[in-house]
């Protein structure tokens, strides 16, 4: 697997639900913490920092090159932070940061008190989006580092990428506010293996489709609604006050959902959100499942905890096919979720 990680901040609640999905943030609260503004597209949501103390991060597995990208917009000049990599130990392994002329600025290390490795000529402009895409191989010789805006490189380093006396890896990922505000939509996180999905996807946009109705299987209990399909609709996630219930280990609920926005591109994936949790002590999993051509397919075994997070699964192929999603066999596939143990 390359693709790892998606999120266009459109199906939960911003800030309070924050925690739910990423591993780590920080969230200054009131008039100066996380909030929302429109995102790229129209109807679309975007994760509005208002502050430089404030950051989301994502904690995934250690990996020695990382790909990220996600849309940004800047509402005024400053230097400050914007990215961090951060390796099992805590170490920060190279930063990226935003001068207040505009430039991109890469570190090995931390912003304050790492090693500057290069600066871009170009100089980001405000009140206007770019997308932002930033390769990170770790090595003590012959790593690199590079970001591209809106496909095109500004700037990039060959050499020693690796602050960590130990670790050649980052697990952590983290994209951090600014004093005078700083916006990201589309994010996608992709690592280095695999054959596909292991290098920059270029300027892409990550479109939410919520359930519309009921799939092949509706076998879980329900509370809030009259079916399984409408408990779990919600525009944002709402917890107990609608839900679907089982301690039976196998049943299943798939659903039909919304159709994508019409498509000319590439699909590099499919995530698949689940909200769950589970009310009383000893294990319980989950699986989600995916319906293709009247044929099931199960993710991975997840351990679900007792408070909600939302469980992921990526799909980068159709898994009937073998190759990459095409529009129209998402829109006609059925996506749920399996008691699984």
């Amino acid at each position: 697997m390359a693709l790892r990680f998606i999120d266009g901040f459109e199906h939960y609640a911003i800030p309070s639900q924050i925690p739910l999905k990423y591993t780590s943030y920080n969230d200054s609260g009131g008039s100066s913490g996380i909030t929302t503004m429109t995102g790229r597209r129209a109807g679309s949501t975007a994760l509005l920092f208002r502050i430089s103390s404030d950051f989301v991060g994502m904690t995934l597995d250690a990996q020695a090159t990382w790909v990220v990208g996600f849309g940004l917009y800047l509402l005024s000049t400053e230097t400050a932070e914007l990215m961090r990599f951060v390796d099992s130990e805590g170490t920060v392994q190279a930063a990226i940061s935003i001068g207040n002329d505009g430039t991109v600025r890469l570190y090995r290390g931390t912003v304050s008190g790492g090693t500057l490795l290069a600066t871009s000529t170009n100089s980001l402009p405000i009140l206007g989006w770019n997308f932002i895409e930033a390769k990170l191989t770790i090595a003590d010789s012959g790593g690199t580092f590079e970001v591209r805006v809106n496909e095109s490189v500004w700037v990039t380093f060959t050499g020693d990428t690796k602050q960590s006396t130990t670790q050649s890896t980052a697990v952590r990922i983290q994209i951090w506010g600014r004093g005078s505000d700083n916006a990201i939509d589309d994010l996608y996180i992709c690592d280095g293996t695999g054959s596909t999905n292991n290098n920059y996807l270029g300027d892409v946009r990550v479109d939410t489709v919520r359930p519309i109705g009921a799939g092949n299987y509706a076998e879980l209990s329900r509370q809030g609604s009259a079916s399984n399909w409408d408990n779990v609709d919600d525009t944002t996630i709402d917890s107990d006050s609608s839900y679907n219930f089982s301690n039976t280990v196998g049943q299943r609920d798939t659903l039909d959902c919304g159709n994508l926005p019409s498509i000319t591109g590439s699909i590099f994936g499919v995530q698949l959100n689940i909200a769950a949790r589970k009310d009383d002590a000893g294990s319980r999993t989950l699986r989600s499942l995916t319906r293709v051509s009247s044929t099931d397919y199960e993710g991975s075994s997840q351990n679900v905890g007792t408070d909600y997070r939302v469980y992921r699964q990526v799909l980068e192929q159709n898994p009937n096919t073998t190759a990459a999603w095409t529009e129209s066999q998402i829109n006609t596939a059925e996506f749920g979720y399996k008691v699984q143990a």
